[in-house]
């Protein structure tokens, strides 16, 4: 089972939300601790901001430098890493049983008093601007940041969550700290804590830390615009003449991780190209059957989150083969829509899902997570206990209805990156 004792759920008086889950098997506690806020929240001319504060996030309180900090951690051989992505920023931390309580008092401190120090900001700045142009020569990050921008045209999904070179340039200190005083606020803290410690008293430690902070009563979350799907075919080609493989991503708009579908895309992801071995369509036959690529795939659900994932089909080919590799995914992708799986693909599908569940659950820290998820989309608490269900009752005529409501072969975007022409047809 995933979790070998029943998940309580707490709301502290301070609108903090608490998923509480004892595992007693070995004597560690872990952390999630999140805030809703991420590139999903900035304005396109602070892109890159929540990214860089995640990293500082970790960099001084009030009451600790971070090189304390930093000692404090390592002395009992702890596990904290701290995050700024697209929908979430916070930390996450592993800790001995024992060692637990200390360290939870140095997680709040950093979710609560983070002071982001001037004398740290310019070295993170300039290490991630540093990251910016190393990111700038990687055709297939590349490829992938066009193909996200033609299918979120104007939307924040559309941004690299790490931002630009231009706009993270020109971030200040001082933004960090407003938006870690606009988005840190009790009434925005989502956390989830699974180990070797009684509910009662991850409660009770809670409240000693989190208790006095008082919620911002007019807290709200940006508006975030919706997304449309294309209903057209968009394309760009990005020459890297330097380059000797090219990139190719085709796809266009996904679900949400709440859609109704999901589970049935699941199953028709890990067909179509989206599963480890011999069974999915696309890595099967345009790299083990044709040769064409050495790494290739195709999902759905995989980006599937708040907001509509992405449908996308990659591979990585030579120049001679693009032509060929394009045809190959897109008869893949219109068999998928035009015929039944095969039974035995469908079982091989469902009984790769079905298994592979477990390793969701290896550790607690993966526990945490997973209630995190859970939390966020509304997906319930005995939803690790359904899911094997939700699994094994997808046929294949759901597989082929899933198919052709949410695969669009005639309004596909096309990225190529690599040593092509600028002119050539994508």
């Amino acid at each position: 089972m995933p979790f070998e004792q029943a998940v309580h759920r707490v709301v502290l008086p301070n609108g903090c939300v608490a998923l509480l889950a004892e595992q007693p098997t070995l004597p560690v506690v872990a952390l999630y601790a999140i805030v809703a806020y991420g590139s999903r929240y900035e304005s396109e001319n602070q892109a890159g901001l929540a990214s860089l504060l995640g990293d500082m996030l970790d960099e001084g309180t009030e009451q600790l430098a971070a090189q304390d900090l930093a000692l404090a951690i390592e002395a009992t051989g702890a596990r904290l890493n701290t995050f700024g992505g697209y929908t979430r920023s916070g930390l996450s931390l592993t800790a001995l049983r024992d060692d637990f309580p200390r360290l939870l008092t140095i997680a709040a401190d950093l979710l609560r008093h983070s002071r982001f120090p001037e004398d740290r900001f310019a070295p993170c700045q300039a290490r991630r601007l540093a990251q910016l142009q190393s990111r700038a020569d990687d055709t297939r990050t590349v490829a992938s940041d066009a193909f996200d921008a033609l299918v979120y045209p104007g939307h924040p999904a559309g941004r690299p969550i790490v931002g630009y070179e231009t706009t993270v340039a020109r971030l200040t200190v001082e933004d960090l700290r407003a938006a870690y005083a606009r988005f840190f606020v009790p009434n925005n803290l989502l956390i989830a804590i699974v180990g070797d410690l009684p509910v009662a008293e991850m409660e009770r430690r809670l409240m000693e830390v989190f208790a006095d902070w008082e919620p911002a009563p007019d807290f709200l979350l940006p508006t975030v615009p919706p997304v449309q799907r294309q209903t057209a075919p968009h394309g760009q080609v990005l020459s890297r003449p330097d380059k000797e493989q090219i990139h190719i991503l085709l796809g266009h708009l996904g679900i949400t991780r709440t859609h109704p579908d999901y589970h049935a895309l699941r199953v028709m992801d890990v067909i179509l190209g989206d599963s480890p071995g011999m069974t999915a369509r696309i890595p099967r036959i345009l790299r083990d059957d044709l040769g064409l690529a050495y790494t290739t795939y195709a999902n759905i659900t995989a980006t599937a989150g708040v907001d509509p994932g992405r449908f996308v089909a990659y591979i990585g080919t030579s120049p001679e083969h693009q032509t060929k590799a394009i045809a190959a995914i897109r008869d893949e992708i219109e068999r998928m829509r035009q015929e039944l799986v095969a039974p035995e693909e469908l079982a091989a599908a469902k009984a790769y899902l079905t298994g592979s569940f477990v390793f969701n659950f290896e550790t607690n820290a993966q526990r945490a997570l997973f209630l995190i998820e859970t939390e966020i989309h509304g997906l319930g608490d005995d939803y690790a206990q359904r899911y094997p269900e939700l699994i094994d009752a997808v046929t294949a005529e759901e597989v082929l209805r899933v198919s052709q409501a949410h695969l669009n072969p005639a309004a596909l975007t096309t990225v190529i990156a690599g040593p092509v022409s600028s002119g050539a047809g994508a």
